[in-house]
């Protein structure tokens, strides 16, 4: 059990902004709900985007550049231990979250109380002990840069056939490099997008048609199934 109270706030970052090498006083938790960013510090460089979450222990010094959809992040409070000891000691970063677990501990994140802190905690076991997966080859970043740079216009088949592969093969190797199929993760992009116009003050309406849904309705059966809240509601709730 923990004694803590795991504290979170919704932050959107600009695109493209960069923050240079910098450590932070107290261990925390970060959800990447829209966006993305890449990520060094002393161990590696890593691309992180929308449903990973992540693990900084106190003291991690890191530099980060944001996407070119900037991103919205939900970060919380790291719990500790009964004894006081920091539950966070080495950093770390899931893989995407599986749809069941982005709907069951976003809206229990944002309850706060021992809600909260169970959520926090369910957090910290997916994170803990994931084996970080190899570099993807140049090809598979190019398809997956451009599915998350304009999801909206994106035809999976012809992505693939300018990619020289065949789209089965592109599905299956888009599965090993980034953990889900070609085609969810276009539907999170766009999601993505949407969220983060949002946040940036776009009307909803808007942002669900420059990301590629067929109107705002669309939008918010999106992120209700993916998050378990609406956009609005999910912005709100946070704040």
């Amino acid at each position: 059990m923990t004694d803590s109270v795991p504290a979170a706030r919704l932050k959107r970052y600009a695109p493209r902004l960069g923050q240079p090498a910098h450590a932070h006083d107290a261990a925390h938790l970060s959800l990447v709900l829209a966006g993305g960013f890449e990520e060094t510090d002393a161990r590696a460089a890593r691309s992180i985007g929308a449903g990973r979450a992540g693990l900084r222990p106190e003291g991690l010094r890191h530099a980060v550049r944001f996407g070119p959809q900037g991103a919205v992040v939900l970060t919380f409070s790291a719990p500790t231990r009964a004894d006081d000891r920091p539950a966070v000691v080495e950093p770390a970063w899931s893989p995407v979250l599986p749809r069941a677990h982005l709907r069951r501990l976003v809206p229990l994140l944002l309850e706060g109380d021992e809600i909260g802190q169970e959520a926090a905690w369910d957090i910290l076991a997916l994170c803990d002990g994931v084996p970080s997966r190899p570099q993807p080859d140049p090809w598979l970043i190019a398809v997956r840069d451009r599915l998350m740079e304009a999801p909206a216009g994106a035809r999976l088949t012809d992505i693939a056939r300018e990619a020289g592969r065949h789209r089965v093969h592109l599905g299956r190797a888009f599965l090993a490099a980034f953990g889900e199929t070609p085609s969810a993760f276009r539907r999170r992009a766009m999601l993505d997008r949407a969220l983060c116009l949002s946040a940036s003050g776009l009307p909803a309406a808007l942002a669900a048609l420059d990301a590629g849904f067929a109107d705002q309705s669309h939008f918010t059966r999106a992120c209700r199934d993916l998050y378990g809240l609406p956009p609005g509601g999910l912005i709100r709730r946070a704040a």
